[in-house]
């Protein structure tokens, strides 16, 4: 086909071939509909298209339905096993601590040493002594 304006030959596009380019006047232009000779097996065709739209990221409906029931399944699972959790928590009695209300004071831990303490209190009279001495100066 040639360009209306120009009269060049008219090129089908790089994106979008139902449009035809005149790259000498920059226009572009619809491609005309081609005669369709209707018969019957085209539209039989047409309907099972439309029955059967086939999209590259939803799988078949059987296997969708599969994976429902899959995960129905499980989710069901989780939820008997989440149940029978809290069910066995429930039913063991809570053990009550018993507390004295007296402060234990005894210091009869055998495994701390008194060293640490008494070299604290040493210390401390250390300095006391200290500052005793510079202020009678």
């Amino acid at each position: 086909m040639k360009c209306p304006i120009c009269g060049q030959e008219l090129r089908p596009g790089k994106k979008d071939p139902n449009y035809l380019l005149c790259y000498n006047c920059k226009k572009k232009f619809k491609a005309p509909a081609e005669k369709v000779v209707k018969t019957e097996e085209p539209k039989k065709a047409s309907v099972e298209e439309k029955e059967e739209k086939q999209y590259s990221n939803i799988p078949p409906k059987k296997v969708r339905e599969k994976r429902e029931a899959e995960m129905k399944k499980a989710y069901d699972e989780m939820l008997a096993a989440d149940d029978t959790k809290k069910r066995k928590k429930k039913a063991q009695p809570k053990k009550e601590e018993v507390y004295d209300d007296v402060y234990d004071d005894d210091d009869d831990d055998e495994g701390m040493s008194m060293a640490p303490v008494i070299i604290l209190g040493i210390a401390i009279v250390a300095v006391a002594a200290v500052i005793i001495y510079m202020l009678l100066k």
